[in-house]
């Protein structure tokens, strides 16, 4: 097991580790179990989790892999408390329903709720442990604690007094996370916050130092504060831009290596800019040519096809009134996509869209291949409409790529790697290379990710400090113009 208590990397003599994101992941899905060996297999050293992904089942699935692998060989293992969502929201209300709610509860919606308080914390830790079946677990994270900072903002509290309740609750949960620690329970505790770079004068701006002190107010210079995890990448870059620390003149990631903290680097391939996605990845070319004019003729053919195969299906006479609407569903995936293939918003959107409407009726459609007078149509007709979706992937993954070529092209020239690397591995070498950063968790749920990722263990490994992201600020300027 790697040491949570170990000396910091600091990216000079190191490149930090990668770590396997389980935000998204579940036990239910035999394909993010695959994921997950594999990568632990392959030179991933820790798993991120946290007791509201998947509503439990993120933590339950780290939990099932760490049962096969040897105590000494486990990656270092981080949760994360906080959220209230699923399970816990719904025995949560029924408390406070009968007048037992619980202090110093955040309430963000009517399906996420948020608290830091010890008595959460206890009964949340208790439940990480049913979960994931180890004990004690490496690092414990308080959750997003900056929900207090904004909902405070929002309501018209004054920035000092937000400030004094926030930090007084961010000390009240260190000095029960230091006790955890004594109980030997957890090894160490952090916080994992979206805020840590923001400008001192952001309201929900969370600073590393002053958690420091509150660590140090409860634990003195034994304390057990090691780890803080904050988004980072190639366009989010404030963590090693922004001199929100030591008086402004350090950044977030310069502070943590002067105060021997832990840098855990999290959405390194996922950029929010204008709460606008971009997603930092090269996707892989076919070797053929798609051209959108030849999928427009495809998929209008097909809904000839369709048409006629679904008539002909009801013509027999076998269906009933149920089946008969499934059927009529389940052949139009070539009309739904006449009038709107051109027009979804981007590679994601269209995946989504594919996954929860599309595949869904290309799958019942192949149940009535057996009932239809002629089941080798049918067949011909699956394999057409699956090329289609295929090639419709590929024109949206094109220009995906087009739209960022000249960002990655200027990102392999900056940090001098091949000028050809993928998006991807610019992506998560250059955090990897800079000073401060531990591990950067990277989302790969599915076995192929795992490959594509663990490539990067094969670039030049150099090191990035804060005038090679200035610069890389600059760029991005530029191109924003």
């Amino acid at each position: 097991m790697i040491d949570s208590l170990s000396p910091t990397r600091t990216g000079s003599d190191m490149a930090g580790g990668l770590g396997f994101g389980c935000y998204r992941v579940s036990q239910s899905d035999p394909v993010h179990d695959e994921a997950m060996r594999q990568a632990l297999a392959h030179g991933v050293d820790m798993v991120d989790t946290s007791s509201n992904y998947s509503n439990g089942k993120s933590e339950m699935l780290v939990g099932t892999v760490l049962a096969s692998i040897p105590e000494a060989k486990r990656p270092t293992v981080v949760t994360k408390l906080g959220y209230i969502q699923g399970d816990m929201l719904d025995l949560a209300k029924a408390r406070a329903s009968m007048g037992d709610e619980l202090a110093d509860v955040v309430k963000l919606s009517d399906s996420a709720w948020h608290c830091i308080h010890p008595d959460f914390l206890e009964e949340a830790l208790s439940t990480s442990f049913e979960r994931i079946g180890i004990t004690p677990i490496d690092v414990v994270l308080l959750h997003n604690p900056e929900y207090y900072l904004q909902i405070a903002h929002q309501s018209g509290t004054s920035l000092d007094e937000a400030r004094t309740e926030f930090y007084r609750r961010i000390e009240l949960a260190f000095a029960w996370l230091e006790s955890a620690v004594t109980e030997g329970r957890i090894r160490s505790y952090g916080i994992s916050s979206n805020t840590f770079a923001n400008a001192t004068d952001a309201p929900d701006a969370v600073s590393l130092e002053l958690c420091f002190a509150c660590a140090e107010r409860v634990g003195s210079s034994g304390h057990h504060f090691t780890t803080a995890q904050m988004p980072m990448n190639v366009v989010e870059h404030g963590a090693a831009t922004t001199t929100n620390q030591a008086g402004g003149t350090s950044t977030t990631l310069e502070r943590a290596v002067q105060l021997g903290v832990k840098v855990i680097v999290n959405r390194p391939l996922n950029a929010i800019v204008d709460s606008d996605l971009i997603r930092l990845v090269s996707h892989p070319m076919p070797s053929h040519i798609v051209h959108p004019d030849d999928v427009e003729q495809r998929i209008h053919a097909l809904e000839t096809i369709e048409h006629d195969l679904v008539n002909s299906i009801m013509a027999g006479g076998s269906l009933s009134e149920r089946e008969t609407q499934v059927a009529q569903e389940a052949f139009r995936i070539a009309g739904a996509l006449c009038s709107a293939w051109t027009k979804f918003q981007g590679l994601p959107h269209w995946r989504d869209v594919r996954a929860t409407y599309l595949d869904p009726r290309l799958e019942a459609a192949a149940m009535f291949a057996d009932r239809a007078p002629d089941p080798a149509a049918v067949h011909s007709y699956l394999h057409d409409v699956e090329h289609v979706l295929i090639d419709i992937d590929v024109v949206y993954a094109a220009e995906e790529n087009a739209s960022l070529e000249e960002l990655r092209q200027i990102l392999a020239d900056e940090f001098g790697m091949p000028i050809d690397t993928p998006l991807q591995h610019i992506a998560v070498q250059s955090l990897r290379c800079t000073p401060g950063v531990d591990h950067v968790l990277v989302g790969m749920r599915r076995p192929e990710y795992v490959e594509d990722i663990l490539s990067v263990f094969e670039l030049p490994e150099p090191t990035y400090h804060r005038a090679t992201w200035q610069r890389v600020a600059e760029h991005l300027a530029r191109l924003s113009q």
